[in-house]
């Protein structure tokens, strides 16, 4: 679902006036169905359970549904809790507690203690999760039904996935060389900088990387061996990982060399550092404004701070 910036009850009345559909990801019970007894209790830390095992999504106590579809507002009555407590009650039911699950309370009128409770379970929650009765949930038809022992195994081998992930760039400050109080060049020697966030080792990735080719410095050796091919006014190199890269391990990747003058100042002014990452899971791709990351002493440069190369000759 896609969230305001700030949930309020206008939020949960375009629901009914929508009337949209219920589905294993959208669950809509009306507030009676929380009484915080200890039953109801259950009942709610068992379909977030089973969402949690399903991919996540959303549970919203206060709108009843009429063939599938929200119809009106009835909210959870005589509340006088607040999120931690519910936080408690939730997970002291669940093993391994559900990341990041977030709890909205909207109260509907100000002057009693009317609301509409809405939980948001994330698809990235550390599943899967075992119920206190030593089961495994997921969500059918807007229920929580159990996996059959397939199913778990399945589960668990989901969990196993590889994830890199861009850090960043580093080593970004340049290094001058001035004549006459202006630049007549500026390098710049950036890396790349990313990091295993998935739960298991990766052995295949590679990086390439790629920026405008009147801006590489061809005597740079370290860079001349990574070289692949040019694409249009860019050029491009890559690396292939030499070692395994461990869970939460940062690496370093490719050493560039830029050199900045007055000839190409207006090409990086405007143009980009571009990244792909390749990696057993997927590809990965960002850009980066070449004069908005490398700078000198935290300065963006500008064509005025160079002198001109011709007039020096």
């Amino acid at each position: 679902m896609t969230y305001p910036d700030k949930i309020s009850s206008e939020y949960y009345r375009d629901l009914v006036d929508n009337k949209n559909r219920t589905h294993d990801s959208l669950i809509m019970l009306k507030g009676s169905e929380l009484d915080f007894s200890p039953r109801s209790l259950t009942k709610l830390a068992k379909i977030i359970s089973a969402l949690a095992n399903s991919g996540g999504g959303d549970l919203i106590y206060g709108i009843s549904c009429k063939y599938n579809r929200a119809e009106k507002i009835e909210p959870v009555n005589n509340f006088d809790k607040n999120t931690e407590w519910f936080y408690n009650e939730i997970q002291s039911h669940i093993d391994k507690p559900v990341k990041d699950l977030r709890i909205h309370i909207t109260k509907i009128n100000e002057t009693n203690s009317e609301c509409i409770i809405h939980f948001i379970i994330p698809p990235n929650n550390d599943q899967p999760h075992m119920f206190f009765d030593n089961k495994y949930y997921r969500i059918q038809k807007n229920k929580a039904v159990v996996l059959d022992e397939s199913e778990v195994r399945m589960l668990y081998g989901k969990l196993s996935h590889c994830e890199l992930e861009f850090l960043g760039i580093y080593n970004t400050n340049g290094l001058p060389v001035l004549t006459g109080g202006k630049y007549s060049s500026m390098s710049f020697y950036p890396k790349v900088l990313i990091r295993n966030s998935g739960n298991i080792v990766e052995k295949d990735y590679k990086i390439e990387i790629s920026f405008p080719a009147s801006l590489y410095e061809e005597s740079f050796q370290p860079l001349q061996a990574l070289f692949i091919r040019h694409e249009g006014s860019y050029v491009v190199f890559g690396q292939k990982g030499n070692y395994p890269i461990f869970q939460e391990e940062i690496s370093t990747m490719i050493e560039a060399k830029m050199s900045v003058n007055s000839d190409n100042i207006e090409t990086f002014i405007k143009e980009y550092l571009n990244v792909k990452l390749y990696f057993s899971n997927g590809i990965k791709k960002h850009s980066i404004k070449l004069s908005e990351t490398l700078t000198y002493n935290g300065k963006k440069l500008t064509k005025e701070d160079f002198t001109r190369i011709k007039e020096l000759e």
